[in-house]
C-alpha cells in the first residue's frame, strides 16, 4: 500500500507541519477555517502526519482511502499513473469537507521542472494537467508541468476530486516563514511575493477554484509562542 512511513525525528516543513498537526492543533484548524471562510465551530479531524501512525505520509490510492474516499465514479488510476503526489498533510471534517495539505519551509522548494515519470505515464500526466488547467480558467500559456509542478500536479488533484468525483475537497499551500532549520529563511512578505509569483507562472485569476485553495503563511515564531503559552503553568 502506497503509506510511507517517515523518521521520528526530521527537520524543515516536515517537521514544523508535524509540530502543527500534532503540538498546535487548534491553532492549525484556525487556521484553516479562517483562510477558507468556514464557521468557527466547524470540527476538523486530521488524518496525517499523526504520531501515532508513524508520521506516515500517503499517496496513490492509499490517500483516497485515508480520507474514506471509496469506489469514486472516476478512479484515481484513470486519471493519474502511480507514484503521484505525497501528501504532506490530510484531514477530513465532521461535516465531510477533505483537506490536502501540501507544505514549505524556504521558497526554492516550490520549483520543481517537470515529473520524472516514463513516457506513458508522462503523456497521462499532461493531459491531465492540461484538463485541470482549463477547469480553472487558467491563462492558455500558462504551463503547469514546469517550473511549479508540485502546485500544478497538487491542483490537478483538486480538480480530480472535486469537479470529476464532486467530492467537497480544500487545498491548502502551506508556507512556514522564519524556520531557522532552512538554508534560506524566509520571511512573511518573501513568501507574500513567493505566492504572487506563482500564482501569475500558472496562469491563475479569479477561478473557479478561488475558494477551495489557500496559501497560508505561518511564522515558525508564531506557531512556537502560541504553543508555549498554551503549556505555561497558570
Amino acid at each position: 500500500m502506497p503509506r510511507r512511513e517517515r523518521p521520528a525525528q526530521t527537520t524543515r516543513s516536515e517537521h514544523w507541519l508535524r509540530v502543527a498537526v500534532n503540538e498546535a492543533t487548534d491553532d492549525l484548524n484556525a487556521q484553516l477555517i479562517q483562510a477558507f471562510g468556514w464557521s468557527p465551530v466547524e470540527t476538523i479531524r486530521w488524518l496525517s502526519p499523526l504520531r501515532d501512525d508513524d508520521f506516515a505520509e500517503y499517496y496513490d490510492q492509499a490517500f483516497l482511502d485515508r480520507v474514506g474516499l471509496f469506489d469514486l465514479a472516476v478512479p484515481l488510476a484513470e486519471f493519474w499513473p502511480n507514484g503521484g503526489p505525497r501528501w504532506d498533510g490530510l484531514a477530513r471534517t465532521e461535516g465531510g469537507k477533505v483537506i490536502l495539505v501540501e507544505a514549505k519551509a524556504y521558497i526554492e522548494e516550490m520549483v520543481d521542472y517537470e515529473s520524472n515519470a516514463g513516457p506513458k505515464s508522462r503523456a497521462r500526466i499532461l493531459d491531465s494537467l492540461s484538463k485541470a488547467k482549463y477547469a480553472s480558467g487558467a491563462a492558455e500559456k500558462a504551463r503547469w508541468d514546469a517550473p511549479f509542478y508540485q502546485m500544478g500536479n497538487r491542483l490537478a488533484h483538486l480538480h480530480f476530486l472535486l469537479n470529476l468525483n464532486q467530492i467537497a475537497a480544500y487545498l491548502a499551500f502551506l508556507a512556514f516563514a522564519d524556520a531557522p532549520d532552512v538554508p534560506q529563511p524566509c520571511t512573511v512578505e518573501q513568501w507574500e511575493g513567493a505566492h504572487r509569483l506563482s500564482r501569475k507562472c500558472l496562469g491563475l485569476g479569479a477561478h473557479p477554484f478561488q475558494g477551495r485553495v489557500a496559501n497560508i503563511i505561518w511564522s515558525v515564531r508564531d506557531l512556537l509562542a502560541n504553543k508555549a503559552l498554551r503549556r505555561a503553568p497558570m
